[in-house]
């Protein structure tokens, strides 16, 4: 993903060449948003893609949970008005729930492998 100052960056070219073509200028914020955005989403897609297995894992259980709450052994989300919106709802929310752990501990972890930081004296 890029960072905020790569976007930025880009941004503010695609808003020059706008400007030169008489055309108005994009929001900075929002579009920096927008990007931030699709590429979370994109990378969360093929996370998922790589975890189809705990993917699998999960949807076995939300539709025992599912099967459960309607006490209907058999029940398979087949339409939006029997509830299939809601069962796939259940499983992208703990898909995401997981690689947002993921991804925190990703992020705190080169601090911690190296221990704590120590400023050198000058």
């Amino acid at each position: 993903m890029r960072t905020k100052e790569e976007m930025i960056r880009e941004i503010e070219d695609r808003n020059k060449a706008r400007a030169e073509a008489g055309l108005p200028l994009l929001s900075v914020a929002k579009e920096v948003e927008k990007i931030s955005k699709a590429e979370s989403r994109q990378h969360f897609c093929g996370w998922c893609e790589a975890h189809q297995d705990q993917r699998d894992k999960i949807t076995e259980e939300v539709l025992a949970t599912f099967r459960k709450e309607r006490g209907d052994p058999t029940w398979v989300p087949r339409a939006l008005l029997n509830g299939a919106g809601a069962y796939g709802a259940r499983v992208d929310e703990k898909m995401r729930q997981i690689w947002e752990e993921e991804r925190s501990e990703a992020q705190a972890a080169p601090a911690s492998r190296n221990g704590p930081r120590v400023r050198a004296n000058r």
